[in-house]
């Protein structure tokens, strides 16, 4: 049979139709159901398609589902309506099929689990051929002049337009003037859309610029600019903001300020765009025309960037995009809006408390950018910073007299630094202070803030949020989990240093707090912490030590009995962590095996050499007394001490690596006997490496210091090379290893607090 034949079974007068083309929908359906925008192309094409194999009916209601008869003829007829009603199935399932295979995901969704074909398509027609909602006044001018000629026919256009083709695109829209404001894409791009995008595409080409001014110049009433947007209600200015155009803002807003005011169909602004997508040139311009012409925000179907939610808006986007100093400026002018909360959004609070990295805490310092953080003054803006003389207790201050001015780049970027965390603790204590006036529903606005301080691990956030609602330390997420529970559950070290320091922790409240499985502090902290914490260390042991000195800590500040209590489960604190940490410990006891493996071969290696060198020692010895024939000589000397103490070390390095091979690799063999034989093991290597070098040096120097003494330069430049090597490699592992396991711990005072008469300076009261 034929392709387009169909086949068909009858049912009185009704006929169910069954094409033999399976794959008729995908070859003749080009276009996939997404939304109303292209809805009426879809509903054509499906249409033709249906309509072509006769089966239609199944989507207008015309081949209805059969249905049972009553009574004798019941009896008589069940085996011809079984076989109507399968092969009438059939064909609505195929016709199911065909509109399923042209749907979004998004479309899919929405008729999952509809029964018939029928039942489907009614349910598109529902939710994407309602009519348009009426345009607002500025918007309904343009739509009077559009539509006048479909995309396709617009082709030539947008393509002369993508191609930069500046001469053919003049050409058609001199041959056509309605192109200038018509839709010329299923997008619903215009022209200047259009325009716009190619331009920033070669920023750096004035001609593309000058093509867009023109256009601007041809479109002789300007008041229909802000109602020229594409599918979702965004108008040239939002392109410009997007993209981070400044040029075209400025062409733009000059012609009508009245796009400044116009939202999209998410309700942003073109200066909320702008911050949206982090372009702080464009942002600073809109910010400064929009104050220019607030007058016109006034008008009827326009908006106020700075009032509502559209000022909500605006100010989480700054503060979100890192525009700090803006975001304090609008918070200064427009206070009301640090309470005010619009539903779908976190409030300002949480903004801000969600910023890890505006704060110290989110920057890794050494003790020379501690120390210059500490004494760098940051009232005065400039960039640049200097070193005055020292002072009566001999300590560097940095400060800006204007004689003493140097350009040091990296005390510039501490400046920068320092000043935005300066900034960000303004925006948050402004807020707080905003929030405090409130006479209720203060939770709402700390509640989630503090949760994310908690989360990211920001005690700057919490320590403010706590000293001004001070009731905000009973803050619990979903699980009734309290912060001294989420700090110990989640290793949030910052944290918890923070609450330690100040006391919350040593209150009997909080020491006794119990879940709901009967887990007290150390139960908690016996858990394994979460992956993305845990792989902050690299090495199975060195994780595996994290872990123990975190059991440790919390054990120091609770009572010996707890050690003790059994939750739910019948388990003691211990016994969680060491089945929590099971696999942890067999990983750790693997990479310290390995790694004394690999040291144990080198050190043995060494000891052969050196024990060999002992025992032929250069230059021979005298036949008569069996002396060394050069004992008398320094360089001899040299070489016999330094053989000796590579010998002696590097057989100590073996002994420690070999009782790391065989250690029993209990729990808290981890915290101190593991990491220190190792730790002993790598500095005796070392120690060894280096003797042997010198030793190699020295016997080489003393056979040819007679006749040629130049030879020392070469040897001790070479033996240079493999001390340097080891230490380059290896150090950094000794590094991690030494901090790890005698360095300040989990318990610690911030080194990169604001200086409190500096920053009350800053902070409004």
């Amino acid at each position: 049979m034929a392709s387009s034949s169909i086949s068909a079974i009858t049912k009185g007068s009704q006929q169910y139709p069954f094409p033999s083309s399976l794959n008729a929908a995908a070859s003749f359906v080009s276009i996939k159901l997404s939304g109303k925008h292209n809805y009426a192309g879809w509903q054509e094409q499906m249409r033709c398609l249906l309509d072509s194999h006769d089966m239609l009916g199944f989507i207008d209601g015309g081949f209805s589902e059969p249905m049972e008869c009553s009574g004798s003829k019941r009896m008589l007829n069940i085996p011809a309506f079984e076989a109507t009603h399968r092969k009438w199935k059939r064909s609505d399932t195929l016709v199911k099929g065909w509109i399923f295979g042209s749907l979004s995901e998004d479309v899919m969704e929405t008729v999952v689990g509809l029964q018939t074909a029928y039942a489907v398509w009614k349910k598109l027609e529902t939710n994407y051929n309602t009519p348009p909602a009426e345009a607002p006044a500025p918007i309904a001018k343009a739509n009077a002049t559009s539509g006048k000629k479909s995309v396709g026919e617009y082709s030539q256009l947008c393509r002369a337009i993508q191609q930069r083709n500046l001469p053919k695109t003049k050409e058609l829209l001199r041959n056509d003037s309605d192109a200038l404001i018509d839709v010329l894409n299923v997008d619903g791009e215009r022209a200047l859309h259009l325009a716009i995008l190619e331009s920033h595409e070669d920023k750096f080409d004035s001609s593309h610029h000058g093509f867009l001014k023109k256009l601007l110049h041809d479109i002789k009433d300007s008041e229909i600019l802000p109602s020229l947007v594409n599918n979702k209600q965004q108008n040239a200015l939002h392109y410009a903001a997007m993209l981070g155009d400044k040029r075209v803002a400025e062409m733009l807003v000059k012609r009508n300020p009245h796009l400044l005011f116009c939202v999209d169909s998410d309700k942003f602004l073109p200066i909320t765009r702008a911050a949206f997508h982090s372009h702080k040139a464009t942002f600073t311009y809109l910010l400064k025309e929009c104050r220019t012409h607030i007058k016109l925000s006034e008008k009827d179907r326009y908006h106020n960037p700075f009032i509502g939610e559209n000022g909500v808006l605006l100010i989480t986007t700054t503060i979100c995009s890192g525009f700090l100093d803006d975001a304090y400026s609008l918070l200064q002018e427009h206070p009301e809006l640090a309470t005010l909360k619009v539903p779908g959004t976190m409030g300002l609070l949480w903004c801000i408390a969600q910023k890890w990295d505006a704060y110290p805490s989110g920057k890794r310092y050494n003790i020379y950018q501690r120390f210059v953080y500490r004494n760098i003054v940051t009232k005065d803006r400039r960039n640049y910073a200097c070193i005055n003389s020292f002072n009566s207790h001999d300590e560097i201050r940095l400060t800006y007299m204007e004689k003493y001015v140097y350009p040091v780049p990296h005390i510039t970027k501490l400046h920068e630094e320092k000043v935005k965390h300066n900034r960000a603790f303004m925006i948050l204590k402004r807020i707080c202070v905003e929030v405090s006036k409130l006479k209720s529903g203060t939770s709402d606005h700390y509640g989630d803030a503090f949760l994310v301080a908690m989360e990211n691990d920001t005690p700057e956030v919490l320590s403010m949020i706590i000293e001004t609602f001070p009731q905000s330390m009973w803050t619990s997420d979903v699980n009734g989990y309290t912060v001294s529970q989420i700090s110990i559950m989640n290793r949030c070290e910052k944290v918890y240093n923070l609450l330690v320091n100040m006391m919350v922790l040593r209150k009997f409240s909080h020491k006794s707090i119990i879940d709901k499985d009967g887990n007290n502090l150390l139960h908690l902290v016996g858990k394994l912490a979460p992956p993305h914490k845990i792989n902050r260390v690299t090495g199975g042991a060195l994780q595996m030590q994290k872990e123990l000195q975190w059991f440790q800590e919390v054990r120091e500040i609770l009572r010996p009995e707890d050690m003790e209590e059994r939750n739910k489960n019948k388990e003691t604190p211990m016994m969680v962590f060491r089945k929590e940490h099971k696999d942890l410990r067999q990983k750790g006891e693997d990479w310290m095996k390995k790694t004394a493996d690999s040291y144990t071969i080198t050190a043995a290696l060494i000891i052969t050499m050196v024990f060999a060198a002992a025992i032929t020692v250069p230059g021979g010895n005298n036949g008569e007394t069996g002396q060394a024939t050069y004992r008398e000589s320094l360089s001899f000397i040299i070489f016999v001490v330094s053989n000796a103490i590579s010998l002696f070390t590097s057989t100590t390095a073996l002994l420690l690596f070999l009782s790391i091979l065989t250690a029993r690799y209990a729990d808290d063999d981890f915290l101190y006997k593991l990491p220190k034989r190792l730790i002993f093991g790598l500095v005796m290597l070392f120690i060894s490496v280096s003797a042997m070098m010198i030793a190699f040096s020295a016997s080489l120097y003393i056979n040819f210091e007679h006749d040629k003494p130049w030879v020392l330069i070469p040897i001790a430049a070479l033996t240079c090379l493999p001390i340097a090597s080891f230490a380059t490699l290896q150090l950094p592992l000794l590094v991690v290893l030494i901090t790890s396991t005698y360095g300040r711990g989990i318990f610690r005072r911030s080194m990169l607090k604001i200086e409190a008469a500096e920053f009350n300076d800053l902070v409004p009261k």
